[in-house]
């Protein structure tokens, strides 16, 4: 039986941020349809692993898949695109609460749709995160202790007990929990392997970057010039737990002065490493809770491409 096939694959996340996400997906399937694009859609409506979903063996996409949600739900679209093999490009149109992906890409959407209708293209390298249960991708980077912590404490408190004002505090939200847990920085013990090395520390956090996020601009870390999405190079970036002032001043250092880090940040770059600790210790991908070490982190052998405004 031949293959029914679409222009683009519509993924929306109505969760994800402000809850515009219906209304922009309205404007965006009219649009389409004005311009003689054929388009078939998912709607996520309840927390949903897109990248797990099963493909539809009888649909063929053409063009593209446009996701309408926040930087989890790119992490996720990402996955659905490469573990169903379907070699088309992304769309981003975001609708999270922060959009860090799309803002540090430059892939905000700026007037209208039309930029879905030509064919400038930017290729970014992908992450894979394998836990002992689980294999995700990723764009931004992993995340682990402050870096983990704050965003527990974002989700499971300012989000929910904020409820209809974090929709207005935006990043902020993701801001006031982290000032909140500087007030409790923890030591995790961590082994590294990386390049035949094992390097064994003690930190507060640590940071393995494919991107420079783009949170606030006056956080000058966000702008190390040797993070480059396309050298398929990690960087990874911690600073070690000696005691609760030396943690606080680097974790302060590492945001707030970038390089200027007064031997307070350890970096170093790589293509592959392992990240494993004896103790129960969470990470985060992209801005999304995921599972505990131990994680190998690789780049995954295609890059991804992405629709430019």
């Amino acid at each position: 039986m031949p293959k029914t096939e679409y222009d683009f694959q519509i993924i929306a996340n109505l969760l994800a941020g402000k809850g515009s996400a219906k209304q922009i997906l309205e404007d965006l399937k009219n649009f389409l349809g004005q311009n003689g694009q054929t388009f078939r859609v998912l709607t996520v409506e309840q927390p949903t692993p897109i990248s797990k979903l099963p493909a539809d063996g009888k649909i063929k996409i053409k063009k593209g898949v446009i996701c309408l949600g926040g930087d989890g739900t790119v992490s996720e679209t990402v996955g659905y695109v490469l573990n169903h093999k379907m070699g088309v490009p992304i769309a981003l149109i975001p609708t999270g609460t922060a959009n860090i992906i799309a803002a540090t890409l430059g892939l905000e959407k700026k007037d209208g749709f039309n930029f879905l209708l030509e064919n400038h293209l930017k290729t970014v390298d992908v992450g894979v995160a394998e836990y002992e249960n689980e294999k995700d991708y990723f764009l931004l980077g992993l995340g682990l202790g402050f870096e983990e912590k704050f965003l527990k404490l974002t989700k499971e408190k300012f989000k929910s007990h904020i409820g209809i004002f974090s929709s207005k505090l935006g990043v902020f939200s993701y801001i006031f929990a982290a000032l909140s847990e500087l007030l409790s920085l923890k030591q995790i013990p961590l082994t590294i392997k990386i390049d035949n090395r094992q390097i064994k520390t003690n930190v507060c956090l640590l940071t393995i970057l494919n991107l420079q996020p783009l949170i606030l601009k006056f956080f000058p870390h966000f702008r190390h010039q040797e993070i480059d999405c396309q050298d398929n190079l990690f960087n990874i970036y911690c600073v070690e737990h000696k005691n609760y002032f030396q943690a606080l001043l680097g974790t302060l250092v590492f945001h707030l002065f970038g390089k200027k880090d007064f031997g307070l940040v350890k970096s170093l770059r790589g293509k592959e490493f392992v990240l494993e600790s004896p103790g129960i210790c969470g990470t985060q991908l992209d801005g999304e809770l995921r599972s505990c070490l131990p994680v190998k982190v690789s780049f995954h052998r295609q890059p991804m491409r992405f629709f430019v405004p």
